[in-house]
């Protein structure tokens, strides 16, 4: 499933969370419908286009370099863990095909 990430929505997350895993996390509520119903991510990963891809690392490495003791090597996480990025998606474009989702028992979506 693709759809647009909205940036602001994005930027958001940073200022708002003090943990660069809740971060994370609430990327990928922002981009999986039904995440609150997800108990694990079986395998793949979210793509997004290269501007967002960009856009959300330097987010991660300012959000590091503000909060010493999160990440030895700021933008860590996003690389590690993060979206793939996927140059043939628009800048804010997200894909969800390749994921593998496990959802909680009676919540099947």
């Amino acid at each position: 499933m693709k759809q647009t990430l909205n940036e602001n929505l994005v930027k958001a997350l940073f200022s708002s969370r003090s943990k660069e895993f809740d971060i994370l996390l609430g990327l990928l509520a922002l981009a999986i419908p039904d995440w609150d119903k997800v108990e694990y991510v079986l395998e793949g990963k979210v793509g997004i286009g290269e501007l967002g891809w960009h856009a959300i690392y330097d987010l991660f490495c300012s959000f590091n370099e503000n909060n010493p003791g999160e990440s030895v090597f700021p933008g860590g996480l996003w690389l590690s863990m993060g979206f793939a990025m996927d140059k043939s998606l628009g800048g804010w474009e997200v894909d969800t095909s390749a994921v593998k989702l496990i959802f909680k028992v009676g919540t099947e979506s």
